[in-house]
């Protein structure tokens, strides 16, 4: 049975998400078997977690904020990693904390910066003007997420078997993202989404805080929003290379017929054109092509990857 999805918004009221001044409608509700009880006696009462809140305040425009930050959004969540990143319409995602365990964060951290997060439903969230607010993965992703090249070669080698990210809009064209995660222990619990959905403004506030105390100080890297828009641009015709990002970004053949208005069997005859084309033979292969081309592109270039990754590797 697939994890049941919650999305709580700041600035969208949807009918899962109903809440009063206190408590989230469904946490109202005893069909779900959540009591105000439950959420009463949570977390957030403890002297632990309240005074990781205040180590959190307290370390406000300093280095350790975000270290402090993702610990407090931990244990009111319960999930057991995170790794918060600021993203940017102008550059590349920007690492700003991870604790995430030795052995996966060298190798999958590394790829996801240089250009793998591209794929990333999160960062679709951010690019697509999504509001802020809490999204767990099984929700947004697309329909053949699970099934993709990115999901099956990159996405498994995290380990992560519950994902969840915090949204935090700076401004239209920045964000600071918490993607928090388990490996291999049970599915967070409904009470636990209520935490978040709870201290939600508090996160917003002191991410708003953080980020305005540290205007200026961040190091901003190449864009590759242009470089995935363009990737076979030379070699493809403009619908191929719709086809070619949202299958990458994990879309079936069926959702790709209806996000561009056309029939399942063009999708089809679009997929055999461009496997041709670009003398591949499966999504994997895709995927790879794509991870290198896009690791090698010039600072704002505004050419086609493909391209300069064959100039390169064909000298």
């Amino acid at each position: 049975m697939p994890v049941r999805a919650w999305r709580y918004c700041n600035t969208t009221i949807k009918p899962k998400a109903l809440f009063d001044a206190h408590y989230p409608v469904w946490v109202q509700s005893a069909g779900n078997g959540i009591s105000r009880t439950t959420v009463a006696t949570s977390i957030l009462l403890s002297d632990e977690w309240q005074q990781s809140l205040a180590d959190t305040v307290n370390a406000l425009a300093t280095d350790s904020f975000y270290s402090n930050f993702a610990r407090t959004c931990e244990m009111a969540s319960g999930y057991e990693s995170a790794l918060v990143v600021w993203l940017s319409t102008n550059h590349r995602p920007i690492n700003l904390f991870d604790d995430l365990p030795i052995e996966i964060a060298g190798d999958t951290t590394k790829l996801w910066l240089d250009g793998a997060y591209l794929l990333d439903p999160f960062y679709t969230l951010f690019t697509s003007g999504s509001p802020e607010g809490i999204y767990q993965l099984s929700e947004v992703a697309p329909d053949n997420f699970y099934e993709s090249e990115y999901y099956l070669s990159y996405y498994t080698q995290t380990g992560l078997t519950d994902e969840c990210g915090l949204l935090f809009k700076m401004d239209d064209d920045h964000s600071v993202l918490v993607s928090l995660g388990t490996r291999g222990g049970p599915a967070i619990k409904a009470s636990q989404v209520a935490n978040l959905q709870t201290v939600l403004p508090v996160l917003s506030a002191l991410c708003h805080r953080q980020q305005s105390a540290s205007e200026g100080e961040i190091t901003f890297s190449a864009p590759l929003d242009k470089a995935f828009r363009n990737f076979g641009r030379d070699h493809l015709s403009a619908r191929e290379c719709e086809v070619i990002q949202l299958i990458l970004k994990g879309h079936s053949n069926k959702a790709i017929a209806q996000l561009l208005d056309i029939s399942i069997d063009t999708v089809k005859v679009y997929n055999k054109r461009f496997h041709a084309k670009l003398g591949i033979s499966s999504q994997a292969e895709l995927f790879s092509l794509f991870l290198e081309a896009i690791s090698l592109v010039p600072f704002d270039a505004d050419i086609d990857p493909l391209t300069h990754y064959r100039e390169i590797t064909e000298q």
